[in-house]
C-alpha cells in the first residue's frame, strides 16, 4: 500500500509542478497522429487511473482533465456535474485540440458526457466511451469527517488493488498512510468530497449522441438508452468496478472500444430492442410452442411432478438446447443477450405446462443469478454454461435447525486455510438438493459486530466429500433434504462476494426470489385445474380476478432482474401478495378435496396440479421469507415514508399528474368547502368540477386533434384517483370523445367501460385515503406507554391492506393502458377483487382509528361514508339483481 502511495503522491506533484489553469493535460507524445482523446477525471480528481490505458493508445493524442485547486472557475465551487463541465470546456474550447472521443470512468464518465454534450452544442459531435458510469437518481448520503477520510483512503486502496489495507480515522493518519503530505492530501479530500456530493445528485442531461457503454459485471448496470436518442453499444466485462482498469484482457476489450472495434462477443449480441433481437425473441417463442405442444413434453411433465429426475432433467435439457433457459444472460455464460422481461415470458410459457418451477427458481434464478452478478469469473465461466445448457440444477443451502428464517442465526462454519476454506454445519429443509449439482451455502466466517455481520457465501459442489444429503419425507412431491457438511473443502474461487460482507448479498437475492413470478404461475395452473373439475361460481371468480391482479404486481417486480441496487424490501409486497394469494387458491382446494379427489373426468395432469395445490400452499407464505417478516419489512418502511409509499400508487397513472392535482386541489378544496369536511353537496361537487375544468384538467382525455392534451384513460384514471385520495367528489368529468362511449354520470354508475375504470380509480383512491389517515393517526397516537403503530398485532391488518392496495393499483393501470382491448369480463373480475380488498382496508383502517374513526367530525368517517357509497357501485351484477 506505501508503495502506491508514494506512486501516487509523486504523480500528483509532478502534475501539480507542470499544470495550467485549465486543467488539461497531455497523456501522450504531442508528435501522436491518432484521434483525439479527452479523458475526464473520477471523483479522486487524478488521472492516474488511466495510465495503463492511455500507454495501449500512443498513437492516439490523449488529453486529460484533472481537478486541482486551480481547477477553472469563478465564484467558488462548482454546483453542478453540468457547471463543471461548463467551467472545463469554457477553460479549453478554442485553445485545445478539437475532441475526436471523450471517455471517462465512474465520476469521469458522467462528467465526460455532460462535457461531450456541450460540445455538440457548439457543432462538435464527439463519440462517447463511458466505462462503468451511473447515476444515484439524487440521492446524497450524509458523511461525518471520519467517513469522509476513510472513504478517500478506500478509493485510492481500491485504484491501486489494495482493498482493505488501511482504514484511518484522522486526515494526519490518513496522509501518513497514503505517503502525502498533509496539505497535498487535505486538498485532494476536498476534491474527493466535493466531486462526490456532485455525482450523489447528478441526473444526466438528454442528448442525442452515440455511446459506447461499457460494464463491469459485478458493479451496478446503468441503462444510457434512457439517456441519448443515439446509439448505445454495450460491453459488459468480467470484474468489479475499481478491477474494470487494472485486468490486462479488460484493458484490451477498452481500448478497441475507444478505437471503435468492437469485440466479436460484443459484436455477435444484438441491440437489446433492436429487430434482430426481436426476431431472435420471436424464434424463441416459436421454439418453446413447438416443443410444449407435444405428446412427449406433457408425458415429461406428469413424470417430472411425480419427481422422475430422469423426467425432470430431459425438460429441462430440452429447454436449455433450445436456450430458452437463460436468453438474457451474456453470451459467453450460455444467453444471448434478450432483455430480461423476455426471459420471464419465457418461464411464465414452459411453467405453465406444469413443469416443476422450482427447479427452474432455485437454479436460474437465484443461484445462476447470483453467481452472474457477484462471482468470480473462474466460477461463472464453469457453472453458468452448465445451468444455461440445462446440465446441472444448483440449489440454496441457507435454512439450519433451529434458525430457519432467521439467518442472523447461522451456525455453519467456514474456516479459512490457505486458498481454501472448510465448511462444517448442518442445512436443512432445502428443496432439490438430491438431484442438484451444486449449492449456495450460506456460512458464518467472523464473530465480530453487528449479528448480520460475518456471514460468506460460497457455491459448494454438492459431490464433494464431506457432503451429505438425507431426504425428508414430506406431504409434498417435491422433497426436502438435509445436508450435512464435514470438513468439506472449499477453495477462494467458490466464493460470491467479499468475506464476511454476505449479508449485503443475500438482501439482494432474497429480493429476486421474492418477486412472486413463481407464485403466480403456480396460481394459474391451479385455479385452470378448478376449473376443469368444479362448476363456475362468484368465488372462483373472484380468485381468477386476484391472480391477474398479482400477475401484474409480480411482473413488475421482476424488473428488479435490471437493477443492481436491489434490496429485499423492494419486493416484500410482492412476496406477501402473491404467495397469499396463491395460497388462497390452495385452499379453495383443500375446502374441496374430499370431492375433487375423486372428480370424474380429472386427467392425470389435472390431478397433479390439485395435489400441488393442496400439498404446497401451506408453505408458499414460509419459504424467501414468512407473511410475517415481509409485514415487518413493510411496517418498518411505512413508518418512514407513509405518504411517499400511498402517492408512489397514484405516481404509475403520471407523477407529475396527481402530484399537480393533489397540490392545487388539496387547498382549493378547502376553500370552496361550505359543508362539514368531506360532506356531499351538489354545490361542492360543482365548485370542484369547476376548478378542474378552469385547469384544463377535463381535456387531459380527448385527443390532440379535438383539442385535447391525449393522454390517455390512463391519466383520466389518475385524476380520479387523486380525487379519492383527497375524500373529495369524484367531480372529474372529461368531455366525451370518441370511443370513450359515454360520460361519467355525476351521480351514479355508468356502464361504459371507461368510467366504470374511472370509478374504480375513485374507490382505489378513498382506500388508499382512508389507510393514510388511519396510518398516520397510529403514529401519534400512544396506548399502554407505546404508539400504536408498534403494535404489530393492530398493524399487521392494515399493512396486509396496504398490499392490496399496491397490487390493485398495478393492475387498474394495466387495465386502462390496454382499455380497448380489455376483455369485459377482466374488469368486472377486477372489480370484485377490488371491492372485496376495499373491505378488509376498511376494516383494518377503522380498527386503528378506534373511537375516533366514528365520530362524526373526524375525517376518517367522512372516508368510511364516501366508501359505503361508492364501493356497491363496483357490483354491477349485484345492482342489476337487486333492481
Amino acid at each position: 500500500m506505501q508503495r502506491e502511495g508514494e506512486r501516487l503522491n509523486a504523480y500528483l506533484r509532478t502534475r501539480s509542478a507542470g499544470a495550467d489553469t485549465t486543467s488539461l493535460i497531455e497523456l501522450s507524445r504531442p508528435d501522436s497522429s491518432g484521434q483525439v482523446l479527452l479523458f475526464a477525471h473520477p471523483v479522486g480528481g487524478s488521472l492516474l487511473a488511466y495510465q495503463p490505458l492511455v500507454r495501449r493508445l500512443g498513437d492516439h493524442r490523449c488529453f486529460g482533465l484533472e481537478a486541482s485547486a486551480r481547477t477553472p472557475g469563478d465564484g467558488g465551487p462548482a454546483a453542478s456535474m453540468q457547471e463543471l463541465a461548463r467551467r472545463y470546456v469554457e477553460s479549453f474550447a478554442g485553445r485545445g485540440p478539437e475532441v475526436d472521443v471523450v471517455c471517462g470512468w465512474s465520476f469521469g464518465g458522467a462528467l465526460a458526457w455532460e462535457i461531450a454534450c456541450l460540445l455538440a452544442a457548439r457543432g462538435r459531435r464527439p463519440r462517447v466511451v463511458l466505462l462503468d458510469s451511473t447515476w444515484s437518481g439524487g440521492v446524497y448520503p450524509r458523511w461525518t469527517p471520519g467517513d469522509a477520510v476513510r472513504a478517500f483512503v478506500d478509493d485510492v486502496s481500491r485504484l491501486s488493488g489494495h482493498d482493505g489495507e488501511s482504514a484511518p480515522d484522522t486526515r494526519a493518519e490518513a496522509a501518513a498512510a497514503l505517503d502525502m503530505d498533509l496539505e497535498t492530501f487535505t486538498e485532494r479530500l476536498e476534491i474527493f468530497e466535493h466531486n462526490r456530493r456532485l455525482i450523489c445528485e447528478w441526473e444526466p442531461t438528454a442528448g442525442d449522441l452515440d455511446v459506447v457503454s461499457v460494464r463491469a459485471v459485478d458493479s451496478a448496470k446503468c441503462d444510457w438508452r434512457t439517456v441519448t436518442s443515439g446509439s448505445v453499444h454495450f460491453e459488459d466485462l468480467p470484474g468489479d468496478h475499481y478491477g474494470l482498469l487494472r485486468d490486462d484482457g479488460n484493458l484490451a476489450a477498452i481500448e478497441r472500444a475507444v478505437r471503435d472495434e468492437p469485440s466479436a462477443a460484443a459484436a455477435a449480441v444484438p441491440h437489446p430492442d433492436g429487430p434482430a433481437a426481436e426476431a431472435d425473441e420471436t424464434a424463441l417463442h416459436a421454439s418453446l410452442k413447438q416443443l410444449v405442444d407435444t405428446p412427449h413434453w406433457r408425458d415429461l411433465v406428469i413424470r417430472a411432478r411425480r419427481m422422475d429426475p430422469d423426467a425432470i432433467t430431459e425438460a429441462y435439457r430440452e429447454l436449455g438446447r433450445r436456450g430458452l433457459l437463460t436468453p438474457d444472460w451474456p453470451s459467453e455464460y450460455g444467453g444471448a443477450g434478450t432483455p430480461t422481461r423476455r426471459a420471464i415470458e419465457l418461464f411464465e410459457g414452459f411453467s405453465s405446462t406444469g413443469l416443476p418451477d422450482l427447479v427452474y427458481a432455485l437454479t436460474v434464478q437465484i443461484v445462476g443469478n447470483f453467481v452472474l452478478k457477484s462471482g468470480s469469473e473462474r466460477l461463472r465461466r464453469e457453472l453458468l454454461p452448465r445451468i444455461a445448457r440445462g446440465e446441472e440444477f444448483a440449489t440454496v443451502l441457507y435454512s439450519e435447525p433451529r434458525a430457519g428464517s432467521d439467518l442472523a442465526a447461522l451456525r455453519t462454519r467456514a474456516e479459512r486455510r490457505g486458498e481454501s476454506y472448510v465448511l462444517n454445519g448442518v442445512k436443512v429443509f432445502s428443496i432439490y438438493s438430491d438431484i442438484a449439482g451444486s449449492a449456495l451455502v450460506a456460512a458464518r466466517t467472523g464473530q465480530d459486530g453487528h449479528k448480520y455481520d460475518g456471514i460468506t457465501l460460497f457455491v459448494i459442489d454438492l459431490a464433494a466429500d464431506g457432503v451429505s444429503v438425507e431426504l425428508v419425507e414430506t406431504v409434498q412431491r417435491e422433497r426436502m433434504c438435509r445436508v450435512r457438511l464435514h470438513d468439506v473443502e472449499v477453495e477462494s474461487w467458490r466464493r460470491v462476494g467479499e468475506e464476511d460482507r454476505g449479508w449485503a448479498l443475500l438482501d439482494g437475492a432474497l429480493a429476486i426470489e421474492r418477486t412472486g413470478i413463481d407464485h403466480v404461475v403456480r396460481a394459474a395452473r391451479w385455479l385452470k385445474a378448478l376449473h376443469a373439475t368444479t362448476a363456475p361460481s362468484a368465488r372462483l371468480r373472484r380468485l381468477e380476478g386476484q391472480v391477474e391482479c398479482a400477475t401484474t404486481l409480480a411482473r413488475a417486480a421482476t424488473e428488479v432482474f435490471l437493477r443492481a441496487d436491489v434490496r429485499a424490501t423492494d419486493t416484500a409486497v410482492a412476496k406477501l401478495y402473491t404467495s397469499e394469494t396463491c395460497q388462497q387458491v390452495g385452499h379453495e382446494v383443500l375446502r374441496r378435496w374430499s370431492t375433487l379427489a375423486t372428480a370424474p373426468g380429472a386427467d392425470d395432469l389435472v390431478h397433479e396440479e390439485l395435489f400441488s395445490a393442496l400439498t404446497e400452499s401451506p408453505g408458499l407464505t414460509l419459504s424467501a421469507g414468512t407473511s410475517e417478516m415481509m409485514l415487518s419489512t413493510l411496517s418498518a418502511d411505512l413508518k418512514e415514508e407513509c405518504s411517499r409509499r400511498c402517492l408512489e400508487i397514484l405516481h404509475r397513472f403520471g407523477g407529475d399528474l396527481v402530484d399537480t392535482v393533489v397540490e392545487v386541489l388539496e387547498p382549493e378544496g378547502a376553500r370552496i368547502k361550505a359543508q362539514p369536511l368531506f360532506a356531499h353537496s351538489d354545490e361542492r361537487r360543482e365548485a370542484l368540477a369547476k376548478t378542474l375544468t378552469d385547469l384544463g384538467f377535463d381535456l387531459v382525455e380527448r385527443p390532440e386533434d379535438e383539442g385535447g392534451l391525449g393522454l390517455g384513460l390512463t391519466a383520466g384514471c389518475g385524476i380520479s384517483l387523486a380525487m379519492g385520495y383527497l375524500g373529495y367528489e369524484n367531480a372529474y368529468t372529461p368531455h366525451h370523445f370518441a370511443g370513450d362511449g359515454g360520460t361519467q354520470a355525476p351521480h351514479g354508475p355508468c356502464a361504459q367501460r371507461a368510467c366504470r375504470l374511472r370509478h374504480a380509480a375513485y374507490v382505489l383512491g378513498l382506500g388508499i385515503g382512508l389507510f393514510r389517515t388511519a396510518w398516520e393517526h397510529a403514529v401519534t397516537r400512544e396506548q399502554f406507554g407505546r404508539r400504536l403503530v408498534d403494535h404489530d398485532s393492530l398493524m399487521f391488518p392494515l399493512i396486509r391492506g396496504y398490499a392490496e392496495l399496491t397490487a390493485l393499483g398495478a393492475r387498474l393501470h394495466e387495465l386502462a393502458e390496454h382499455a380497448r382491448d380489455a376483455d369485459e369480463d377482466a374488469v368486472r373480475r377486477f372489480e370484485l377483487v377490488e371491492q372485496d380488498a376495499l373491505v378488509r382496508v376498511v376494516r383494518g383502517a377503522m380498527q386503528v382509528l378506534g373511537a375516533q374513526g366514528i365520530t362524526e367530525w373526524s375525517v376518517a368517517s367522512r372516508f368510511y361514508m364516501k366508501c359505503a357509497q361508492n364501493m356497491g357501485l363496483l357490483d354491477h351484477e349485484g345492482m342489476v339483481a337487486d333492481g
